[in-house]
């Protein structure tokens, strides 16, 4: 036979707790739960968990003979809650309310049950309110002595059960606090306490918050009220349960603790007595336990209740936390914030493209079991939003905003579960919980399985968190032949691996595609020229390099560093990728080798081929402005130190991410520019190729950069290192905010820039853009600035003009366009920013005739000036 459990009062705060206790036993015993109210949820769930529920009042005597009889435990919890605390809080009908509820109601619960059966029943430590002195561990042979009308009641019906013979337990409680979802009784004092701190608000201290209180939480309540009425060896039994003993100010100052912007405020007001304890010794003996304490409580419900920081990312990722690993393996518990009513369980091979669609209510969550996938989102809130990109790795549970498009690319055969809360039809769109969006197609899901990378290439993990995305963007220095093509686009977005503190592009484009035929001369600006001779005399100084030293330049270019050298009587090689440049360099008498570091080492016989001999060693190779570019970091810097003579040295320039981000410098991000390096990441990087960065130094190239010098281990390490990596870590570059506050301030740019732009139509006919830098791509794309806008970008490169920007399709001219027909700009926005100064010092002519010059920077601002 089932055992009948009867709740009564089960809707109410502390017969919801108990009705979860119970719940995981619902299906072998026959719980039911009596009370005159209806609420709505809780009764769905009661539903949900197989406890019966009817409604019904407990002085309906039909209804209690009726559903009382074959109990075999009735917890008789039911009342008026509502109840006065001083005696100016009472009036006579409310009293009457209360006895009339409270007597009569426990006496139809001692009627209507059978002799087997056993009442627990709730009372209360008030029913000692009347001791004129204050009095501590109260145990159960004190006699009560209650005023008010409640406690009287309790007394009453605790008498009636004692006298009536029935087989009872009379639990009398401290003051009940915790959170126990809607039916959270808010005028108990840790509670009601609770509630203000969330509103950061301010608790009177009624006679400065002296009186006594014994406490004991919800859950512990719930608990030794199950428990005494499973323990067959406590029967007709008076209990005290409280768990805590703590004056009103005490508690008042544990929620200050959780929420120091709460005040406190000392008040004159009434309250009934100085207080006083009852003792648990008894309720101890049995072998009960209390495992829940004001503290966590106070801090539950002061979470709950407070303001959420809501989270600005259109999709975010959960790793469970409260992790439990031993030999068996690993256990992740996830919290999630609203209830799941559906869960999709969903195979997906690898290659397969999923979702392409958005919710206009719920949130979306998918917990990926196995495999990975790269999730893409859109904000159709904006409508010049662009996609957004991240991997999802086993374990993690991806949340997508409501209205927020987004589709999954899986990278691996892959399993995930959908968590619902919503409705499906069969076919499988609803009005409130799914619509279609076209947002990847075939082709861009294949280029995503082809370039994107998912792992660290410093050190190989696989937690690499979105720092900024720009979107879908063009290789920036493949300009179009004309105006009708298409540039192949690219997601554009830098990641960071909270592991070693690399900075990476997600996608890796074939190196041929970019560098094969190369537009970008490095000789062309002026300033780069003197940046490099400066370089060459300071090494040629430093190092004492003379006739007999080889300096090797990884990505030399058109040999802008290199011919410094050459002049000063030092041997060099040049090793450059893009065999176009390559051959200009060879024609100027420099001597350079077509080659991809790190891909061949039977290029080490090319070069060695050159010299003729057998003493082919360099004392330096240097890499400027290039270590950002490869993917093959490893094999890149194993030929470098290959190159290198024992005492070699490795310097290389490469722009500084700190700077990038204190100066929002956004647009050095393209997708040549495969790293971005902090002295923290290149540090941890060349450790782990027991290799050494002994100095570092800032310089002012492209907007910031640093100079990086590396040897073998065992040199002495200069105080510049520790200097950078301190300042590294202050600024918070070790923190995964940091990099997300830059994507959110480059996101504001953004808006700046398309404000500002719209404002300079009105005033200029004709604007024009100066230098074609890849960092022009990237900033035209990311702000959707086409031709409509810019008519035109002036370029002194004669490789780049009469070509086009990729993406926004702007027509590149040389400067004698200006002087043609209507072509006169009214304004001219420099892209080359960090160049600004020398453009427009060699562009007075333009100035002499009225135009304009403005930095792309200077659009970024909130508030736009002319220059």
């Amino acid at each position: 036979m089932k055992q009948n459990i009867i709740i009564t009062g089960g809707l109410g705060y502390i017969g919801t707790k108990l009705c979860e206790l119970y719940s995981g036993e619902a299906w072998f015993k026959n719980i039911t739960v009596i009370d005159s109210a209806f609420h709505s949820e809780r009764i769905k769930q009661l539903r949900a968990w197989g406890i019966n529920f009817i409604q019904a009042g407990i002085l309906d005597d039909e209804a209690m003979k009726f559903h009382l009889k074959d109990a075999d435990i009735v917890f008789h919890l039911a009342g008026i809650t509502d109840v006065a605390y001083t005696k100016t809080e009472s009036n006579s009908e409310k009293d009457l309310r209360i006895k009339q509820v409270g007597e009569d109601g426990t006496k139809n619960i001692i009627k209507y049950t059978n002799e087997r059966c056993k009442i627990i029943f709730p009372s209360t430590h008030v029913v000692f309110e009347g001791f004129g002195e204050t009095k501590v561990d109260i145990d159960e042979t004190q006699e009560p002595c209650p005023v008010l009308t409640y406690a009287k009641g309790k007394v009453v019906s605790e008498n009636n059960l004692i006298y009536n013979q029935k087989n009872h337990v009379i639990v009398r409680l401290g003051s009940v606090y915790g959170y126990s979802n809607d039916s959270t009784r808010m005028n108990i004092m840790p509670n009601l306490f609770s509630r203000i701190a969330s509103q950061d608000g301010t608790i009177k201290l009624f006679s400065g918050g002296v009186q006594l209180k014994s406490l004991v939480s919800i859950m512990d309540v719930a608990r030794c009220l199950k428990f005494v009425a499973e323990n067959d060896s406590i029967n007709r039994e008076i209990i005290h349960c409280s768990n805590e003993t703590m004056t009103v100010r005490e508690v008042a100052q544990l929620c200050m603790e959780y929420n120091p912007e709460l005040k406190l405020e000392d008040t004159a007001d009434e309250i009934p007595n100085l207080g006083y304890t009852i003792s648990n010794k008894k309720l101890l003996a049995t072998g009960f336990k209390f495992l829940y304490n004001i503290g966590d409580s106070i801090r539950e419900m002061i979470g709950n209740w407070s303001a959420k920081k809501m989270n600005a990312e259109l999709e975010y990722k959960i790793l469970g936390g409260k992790s439990f690993a031993d030999g068996r393996g690993r256990i992740l518990n996830y919290e999630l914030p609203e209830p799941i009513n559906l869960i999709g369980h969903i195979t997906s091979k690898r290659g397969s493209v999923r979702a392409n669609h958005y919710h206009p209510i719920q949130e979306q969550k998918c917990m990926l079991l196995k495999g990975q996938y790269i999730s893409v989102t859109k904000d159709l809130s904006d409508s010049v939003a662009q996609l957004e990109f991240r991997v999802i790795n086993e374990g993690e549970i991806a949340v997508i905003k409501p209205n927020v498009a987004h589709a999954m690319v899986f990278m691996k055969d892959s399993i995930f579960l959908n968590l619902v809360r919503g409705e499906r039809d069969h076919e499988n769109y609803g009005v409130t919980h799914t619509i279609p969006y076209d947002l990847v197609d075939l082709h861009l899901a294949d280029r995503i399985l082809c370039t994107y990378k998912t792992e660290c290439r410093c050190c190989g993990g696989s937690s690499l968190e979105s720092a900024v995305s720009l979107g879908m963007s063009p290789l920036a220095n493949s300009l179009l032949e004309s105006a009708d093509e298409n540039a192949e686009l690219f997601p554009l977005e830098m990641m960071h691996c909270p592991d070693c503190h690399n900075c990476q592009l997600s996608v890796v484009v074939p190196k041929t595609w970019m560098f094969d035929n190369y537009l970008y001369v490095s000789s062309t600006t002026a300033s780069f020229r003197k940046h490099f001779e400066d370089a060459a005399i300071k090494y040629i100084t430093e190092f004492n390099l003379d006739g007999n030293s080889l300096v090797i330049d990884i990505g030399s270019n058109d040999g802008v560093f290199l011919r410094p050298m050459m002049e000063r009587g030092i041997r060099v090689l040049g090793i450059e990728p893009a065999r176009n440049i390559a051959k200009v360099a060879n024609e100027n008498g420099i001597p350079t080798i077509s080659y991809y570091m790190g891909s061949d080492e039977m290029f080490l016989k090319s070069a060695q081929d050159i010299f003729n001999n057998n003493s082919f060693k360099a004392k330096l190779v240097t890499a400027s402005n290039v270590f950002a570019h490869t993917d093959m970091l490893y094999s890149m810097t194993t030929e470098a130190f290959q190159l290198l003579d024992s005492d070699g040295i490795f310097i290389i320039e490469v722009q500084y991410l700190l700077d990038t981000i204190r100066d929002l410098t956004f647009d050095n991000i393209y997708h040549e520019h495969v790293n971005y390096w902090s002295v923290v990441s290149l540090v941890n990087f060349f450790n782990k190729m027991s290799l050494c960065v002994y100095r570092v130094e800032h310089i002012n190239t492209h907007g910031g950069s640093i100079r990086a010098y590396v040897k073998r281990k065992g040199c002495e390490i200069d105080p510049s290192v520790e200097m950078f990596l301190e300042a590294e870590k202050e600024s918070g570059i070790l923190d995964l905010q940091t990099y997300m506050d830059f994507g959110n301030r480059v996101a504001e740019i953004r808006k700046n820039v398309l404000r500002n732009i719209r404002l300079l139509k009105k005033e200029y006919a004709v604007i024009a853009g100066y230098g074609s830098p890849a960092k022009a791509t990237t900033a035209l794309n990311y702000f959707g600035i086409n031709s409509d806008d810019i008519s035109y970008i002036i370029e002194d490169n004669p490789l780049k003009m009469g070509k086009f920007i990729p993406g926004v399709n702007i027509p590149i001219k040389g400067k004698d366009f200006c002087f043609q027909d209507d072509n006169l700009p009214g304004l001219v926005i420099v892209m080359a920013w960090n160049f600004f100064d020398e453009i427009r010092k060699n562009n007075q002519d333009l100035i002499d005739k009225g135009v304009v010059f403005m930095s792309i920077k200077d659009l970024q601002k909130p508030l736009l000036y002319h220059a």
